[in-house]
């Protein structure tokens, strides 16, 4: 028995040392991503243009502070231009709140810390329900933090908030360049990748792989909507986004086409359509090389409609408005009021996860107070930093990679100011720095930070005005570690297995949520503004509930432990509820959709509420004739062939 027992905790000592190689091993591979070059090059340019113009000035230490507003240019991402100038505006803003705020509170310790964790869980609860790529909250703490550590001195807090405003808005205008050449560039960008993942939907019919390039297309689809409808061009009057509009909308009628063919394993789909799909995306942007192809004119009476379909792409390129073309696919946006309200909720994932990093930011601030660390506010950068992982263990690697870059970066830096940097020198650095940043963060985070802890340290001695290196090296790597080692013990208090223990249950509100819109879109109602209103907000509980899913999802792959198996079988269950939802939604944009008969629309609830609690209690559902393959539902056939795929998803779990 003893045997035994030193048997099984050798495995298991063995087990968690091979984990834990792994883990470290990860955090230090490299990411096979393209470098983006002009990103960092316009990067380093914002935040170090404005050193080298107050050095010209004779107000140095004005620009350095002003080159804090260039990290507004680092939240610039694939968005429309006309979000995209609203985005970039608030980001400056609030970087501008940011450093004027930390001026004023600088000999307030405490309520700092307060306000440090209410800043930074408001950025990253708007940075999370509005979806927006970036670094979310990072660069406000930063701001923050770098202000308290500047000469106390209140009556500064409107010139420093003006001077990081001017260099925002340098930034603004460097992240609005691209409108002049290519005012459309981010939507035919979205629509261009929604072709070519249409392409290979087309191509994995009848295949293994058609259910990822399935998912893959829907999420194609839901970023071109989103990136249309929020482009804020008029599309009666400006041809680009008029055929970007009916290409949207001929790729949802392709992609419901071809979800409705039947074929056997191993049956292919002539490969001229996928050619011409693709060669679709290529033009979307350049009408003039669209080049007409023929398509098969097979006798398949499956495929003729999506011949049809496709044969459409020649009628939008040449803006002809053909006979017959499929009705046009709303582009709807929800208001971002509606967004920040409906989020404010306690099943809300992004709500809860914003709540948890101001709440841990506010101890690591306090903390570095309460043990007079010196130069403490790069506790809670660090701990910012760190808890910037979307899981676990992303976590966890951002901890390694920040500790070991920094150690290795404090050197870059002690050799650079070892020679005393004038203030041409400084920025020409500052510049490089920056761009080497941008340009390998994407690669690995470990590797960013060797220019990241030089860039600092520069920036920081220049802000603060102590030129001691010596005091700053040591305080930076001390506050780092300390920063770092809060922010991991943060999250795997809080949520080291949280995710995975919600999972159930938000299966089963997802489905509930969606058997509620699917009762209002097929019941007989009065075509009133309240019904209007119902359904509409009823559509948003059903978004919200699916978004929480996928989020607690991507956490829980990233827990320490979890199970790797369960969670592959679950990645199929929140496929087919995703495309459940689509179908919903497509629905809902159409006013001709059908009334289900009571015993109909009764079946199909019950259905649904089996579903869910199956879901949530981890047990497979009603097989057999009882089951959703036996409900026939002839006015909507393929919510039917919905309902089945769901049920076969959860028996697969």
């Amino acid at each position: 028995m003893i045997r035994c027992g030193r048997g099984i905790q050798v495995g298991v000592t063995k087990k968690h040392h091979r984990f834990l190689s792994q883990t470290i091993k990860q955090a230090f591979e490299m990411k096979k991503v393209a470098l983006p070059w002009n990103r960092a090059l316009c990067a380093g340019l914002c935040i170090g243009l404005p050193s080298l113009i107050g050095f010209w000035l004779g107000q140095f230490s004005y620009g350095m502070l002003a080159g804090t507003g260039g990290f507004a240019y680092l939240y610039v991402a694939s968005e429309p231009y006309a979000l995209r100038a609203k985005k970039i505006l608030f980001a400056v803003l609030g970087l501008t709140f940011s450093v004027a705020a930390g001026t004023l509170l600088a000999p307030y310790p405490l309520l700092a810390a307060f306000v440090l964790g209410c800043i930074g869980a408001a950025a990253s609860y708007l940075f999370g329900v509005l979806k927006f790529k970036g670094p979310g909250a990072l660069f406000f703490v930063l701001s923050f933090t770098l202000a308290t550590g500047m000469p106390p001195d209140p009556s500064q807090a409107f010139l420093r908030g003006g001077l990081v405003f001017l260099g925002g808005m340098l930034a603004w205008c460097f992240a609005m360049a691209g409108w002049l050449l290519r005012p459309h560039g981010p939507e035919v960008g979205a629509v261009r990748q929604l072709y070519l993942d249409l392409g290979s939907l087309l191509d994995g019919a009848g295949t293994r792989e058609y259910s990822r390039a399935r998912h893959q297309t829907l999420l194609s689809m839901y970023s071109a909507e989103t990136t249309l409808a929020t482009g804020g061009f008029d599309r009666r009057s400006d041809a680009t986004p008029r055929r970007l509009s009916r290409m949207y909308s001929l790729a949802h009628h392709i992609y419901l086409i071809t979800d409705k063919i039947s074929l056997a394993v191993g049956e292919k789909l002539p490969p001229e359509l996928s050619a011409a799909v693709r060669r679709a995306g290529e033009a979307c942007g350049q009408p003039d090389v669209w080049v007409r192809t023929p398509l098969p004119d097979g006798p398949d009476p499956r495929i003729r409609d999506l011949r049809d379909l496709v044969g459409q792409l020649d009628a939008i390129f040449s803006d002809a408005e053909p006979e017959g073309e499929q009705d046009r696919r709303k582009l709807t946006r929800t208001p971002v009021r509606s967004i920040l309200e409906g989020n404010l909720d306690k099943d809300s994932i992004v709500f809860l996860q914003a709540i948890r990093f101001g709440v841990i930011l506010m101890v690591a601030a306090a903390a570095a107070y309460a043990f007079q660390l010196n130069r403490s506010y790069w506790v809670p950068l660090s701990c910012a930093s760190v808890m910037l992982g979307a899981t676990v263990i992303a976590t966890f690697h951002r901890a390694i990679q920040r500790s070991l870059g920094t150690i290795l970066g404090i050197l870059i830096a002690s050799a650079i100011l070892w020679t005393h940097p004038e203030g041409f020198v400084v920025s020409i650095a500052i510049m490089l720095f920056t761009f080497f940043t941008e340009l390998l963060i994407v690669r690995n985070y470990a590797l960013a930070m060797l220019f990241i802890t030089p860039n600092a340290l520069l920036m920081a001695e220049t802000n603060t005005r102590i030129h001691n290196f010596g005091y700053f090296a040591g305080a930076r790597l001390t506050d780092v570690l300390v920063g770092s080692v809060i922010g991991l013990i943060g999250v795997l208090l809080v949520g080291s297995r949280s995710a995975s223990s919600r999972i159930p249950y938000l299966l089963g509100r997802t489905i509930r949520s969606q058997a509620q819109f699917l009762a209002l879109l097929f019941i007989r109602q009065p075509a009133s503004a309240a019904a209007r209103l119902s359904l509409i907000l009823q559509q948003r509980s059903m978004r919200r509930h699916l978004s929480n899913l996928r989020t607690v999802y991507q956490t829980a792959l990233g827990e320490i432990p979890r199970s790797e198996e369960e969670l592959e079988k679950l990645l199929p269950v929140i496929w087919s509820l995703d495309q459940f939802g689509y179908v919903l939604n497509s629905y809902a944009l159409s006013a001709l959709r059908p009334v289900l008969p009571d015993p109909e629309l009764g079946a199909v609830l019950l259905h649904l509420e089996k579903m869910a609690q199956s879901a949530e209690q981890r047990r497979e559902t009603d097989e057999g004739p009882e089951g959703t393959d036996g409900l026939e539902l002839p006015l909507v056939p393929d919510i039917g062939q919905e309902l089945a795929d769901l049920r076969h998803a959860l028996n697969g779990r």
